[in-house]
């Protein structure tokens, strides 16, 4: 069995630098349309479940709703300090789902 929807993020590892989405079409166009639905959505939060090439899957939540306050306080993605579960949205979410 060919496991479906597989897609890696590889992040960039320093400013100015390049990160990369690989994947096959079907997990291209359901993190698109996650995309658009926390871009457009009242919520501005949502989850797509997709799978590495290992045939494990992981969760991708996308938040659209940071505070500029959140922005200027938020260490870049690169930084060893980043953790976006600290993000307010982020923490809601969690909470929310832990119900």
């Amino acid at each position: 069995m060919t496991p479906k929807a597989r897609l890696h993020i590889h992040p960039h590892r320093g400013p100015n630098g390049t990160a990369y989405i690989v994947g096959e079409k079907a997990a291209l166009r359901a993190l698109a349309d996650a995309l658009k639905e926390a871009a457009n959505g009242v919520v501005g939060l949502e989850k797509v479940s997709l799978y590495t090439s290992d045939g494990h899957s992981y969760d991708i939540v996308i938040s659209s709703d940071i505070a500029e306050e959140e922005w200027q306080a938020t260490a870049p993605s690169y930084d060893k300090s980043s953790d976006p579960t600290k993000l307010k949205s982020i923490k809601l979410y969690e909470e929310f789902t832990k119900s």
